[in-house]
Order: structure tokens, then C-alpha cells, then sequence
């Protein structure tokens, strides 16, 4: 691996990609980044941020331009996001209709691709894997908004095989930007309307416009549902009235890890949580979690330990997870993926407690533990695309 400002050079071993393919990967649309393979190497250029700002688009374009003519190929394959709307699927398409007319457009799925990235980072794509990748968004193949994904890597396949439970989120974009309305989808998934009874200090201030987020997520009115573990942590913060809004990404979260940083409790201390299958899933129940986040707040319980507590729970849910799954599929390997592995508490308890557990437990360099390397991950699943 050989890395220098705003780039990096991987070897991708033979069992890693089609020979003789050349691909071109465009990223997603922030935190951008592209990758290009060529003669079992990954050239991955990243640093243009949000590409909805003119100017880093512009530079993503050209930068991405002069490597083509560097190293003086034209890709067989351009891979992309599932998300059409990204300004990186749509240059996908531009170029494709411009002087990359031969080549085959392959749509990526988010987390998959950070799977992916990871393993081919690591040089572990001959290895069985269950993937962990846990971020805010990304587009999943059911057309839902994914980001707590379990996801098996076999013989170059990658398969969903669990998640979190989903979660509503009333006025879809807004509540990313204000996690109060996604704590008001937690608290009626487990009380209906009569959260509106809960004796929570923000609940009676906000109660007109909660019932009109009720009534949104009743008749499913402009109200996705996400899987995301980044909304959790959202959702988590607007319950114990932490964080009203946000003005930058993860903030919330950010927040949310701040309190459990000042607790003294300890990592056995954990509320409760299940784990069901469904339509061929397991998926993650935090229900009664917040059932009992909900009681520590009535009680008036410290919220630096109720922080504490949910991140404990949230890493034991993960551990859970895994020997479910290692029970079933017996894979030993893990690989965690995705943003909330930036958070030192959840990525040092998954760890240790995946050790404990006899798992074999991997974790890329940050480039390719969050979307800056994500380019890499569409490139060797698109290169070995059937």
C-alpha cells in the first residue's frame, strides 16, 4: 500500500478482481472519492468533500479526467451507487454516454461496497467474513434507507444477512437534521399515541407538531424507514434531550458519546434487547431498550450513565449478532466497517468483546473505515461482477 496526500495505491490480489479488468469507481456524493483498478492495482483518489459544492465537483471531474489519460485506459466498467440521485451515479452516466460508450454501468450497494473496501485494504478477499457496517445512510436494494447491516462475504459474494430493526423517520431528510423527530419514531413504536403521556420535558413542549409526526407515520406520509445505526444514536440523543438540532454530520451521536464519556458505569451494565427473524433475517429489537432508557429518564437516573448504558447495549447487540450468526454460517472472521466505528467506546467494546468471544476481528485505517474510501469497495465488487 502506498499512500500520498489525497491518494493511495493498492495491490489487489488475483482472487480479488476479473483479469484484465479495468474499472472505474465514482464514490458516493460526499466525503467523495473515485478508484480506478488496472493490472491488479487500485488507484484511489479522495478529498473532494460534498459534490453538491460546485467547486469540489469541478475538481472531483478533472482530477478524475487526468488520471484516465495517466494511466492511459479506458474502463470495461463503471461502478456507482444505487442512489440515482448522487452526483457521482450521474457523471457515471455522463461519461458512459460520452467517450466511455463501451463500457457497463454496475450499481453498487452502499455497504456491501464498505465490506468490500475494507477486505481489500486488508488483503483478505479469499476470506469468509461477516460484515459489520454501521453508518447513517446509504440506499439498501429493498429501496429502504440501510446503516446497521450484517453482511456475509463467501467466494466473492456478498450477502445481507441481518440488520437493526427499522426505524421511521418523519419528514425523511429533517429528521436527520432535528433527532427529536426520530426519537418521536422510537417512543411510538413502543408506546403508540401514548407517548404523548410520557413525562419527558421536551415531549410537552413540542406536543402540537409531535402529533402531527404521529399522524405522518400512521399514514406512512413522507416517512422512510431506516435501518441506520446513526439514526439510533439520533434518536437515542433526542429522547434524553440532549440535542434539540444539528448543524453538522453526527452531531447527535457526537453528543450522545460525550455523555457516556463521563460516566463511570461499568460495561456489564446494559438494558435489555432480542434478536428475531424476519423474511430471512435477523434482525436487531431495540424496543425495549428504550423502553427502559425511557424509565431511568422518569426516574430521574443520571443522563451520563444512561448514555453509557445504551452504548454498552448497542456493542453487546452487535456481539449478540455475530454468534447468532457464526452459529448458523460458522465464519469466525469480522470485519467492522462504517462511520459509528469512529466512535473509540463502540469500536473498543465490539472488539474486545468479539475477542472474548474467539472471533478473529479486523478493522481497516480509517480511510476505509467511513465513505472516504468508499470507491474501492465498488470497484472490486463491480470487477467481479458476473
Amino acid at each position: 500500500m502506498k499512500q500520498s496526500n489525497n491518494y493511495i495505491k493498492i495491490h489487489i490480489s488475483a482472487s480479488g478482481i476479473k483479469k484484465n479488468s479495468v474499472v472505474l469507481a465514482m464514490g458516493a456524493e460526499l466525503k467523495a472519492n473515485f478508484c480506478i483498478i488496472s493490472r491488479s492495482w487500485a488507484y484511489v483518489y479522495f478529498g473532494y468533500n460534498d459534490l453538491k459544492n460546485p467547486l469540489f465537483f469541478n475538481k472531483y471531474r478533472k482530477k478524475l479526467d487526468g488520471v484516465l489519460k495517466k494511466l492511459a485506459v479506458k474502463p470495461k466498467i463503471i461502478a456507482h451507487d444505487l442512489n440515482l440521485s448522487f452526483l457521482s451515479t450521474r457523471h457515471a452516466q455522463e461519461l458512459k454516454n460520452t467517450g466511455l460508450k463501451s463500457s457497463r454501468i454496475i450499481p453498487v450497494q452502499h455497504h456491501s461496497a464498505h465490506i468490500a473496501g475494507a477486505l481489500a485494504s486488508l488483503d483478505m478477499l479469499n476470506k469468509d467474513v461477516i460484515g459489520i457496517s454501521c453508518d447513517g445512510t446509504g440506499l439498501g436494494i429493498d429501496g429502504k434507507v440501510w446503516g446497521c447491516e450484517f453482511i456475509n462475504h463467501c467466494r466473492g459474494i456478498y450477502k445481507r444477512v441481518g440488520h437493526l430493526n427499522n426505524i421511521a423517520l418523519p419528514g425523511a431528510d429533517k429528521a436527520v437534521l432535528e433527532p427529536w423527530r426520530v426519537a418521536v419514531a422510537l417512543l411510538y413504536k413502543v408506546y403508540g399515541r401514548k407517548l404523548l403521556s410520557l413525562k419527558l420535558p421536551w415531549i410537552n413542549k413540542k406536543k402540537k407538531i409531535i402529533n402531527i409526526l404521529i399522524d405522518m407515520i400512521e399514514k406512512k406520509v413522507n416517512t422512510p424507514l431506516a435501518s441506520s445505526a446513526g439514526r439510533l444514536f439520533d434518536g437515542v440523543a433526542g429522547i434524553c434531550g440532549i440535542i434539540d438540532s444539528i448543524e453538522y454530520e453526527a452531531q447527535a451521536a457526537i453528543a450522545l458519546q460525550k455523555q457516556a464519556q463521563r460516566s463511570g458505569l461499568k460495561e456489564n451494565k446494559t438494558y435489555q434487547f432480542s434478536i428475531y427473524k424476519k423474511n430471512g433475517f435477523f434482525v436487531l429489537n431495540t424496543d425495549e431498550m428504550i423502553r427502559q432508557i425511557v424509565d431511568d429518564l422518569i426516574e430521574k437516573k443520571n443522563v451520563i450513565d444512561i448514555a453509557a448504558c445504551f452504548h454498552n447495549t448497542f456493542s453487546q447487540m452487535l456481539i449478540a449478532m455475530c454468534v447468532k450468526l457464526r452459529t448458523r454460517d460458522k465464519i469466525d472472521n469480522v470485519v467492522l466497517t462504517g462511520g459509528v466505528f469512529f466512535n473509540d467506546i463502540i469500536l473498543r467494546q465490539v472488539s474486545r468483546g468479539l475477542n472474548k468471544k474467539k472471533f478473529n476481528v479486523h478493522v481497516p485505517a480509517k480511510l476505509f473505515l467511513g465513505d472516504t474510501g468508499l470507491s474501492l469497495g465498488q470497484a472490486v465488487i463491480a470487477g467481479n461482477y458476473k
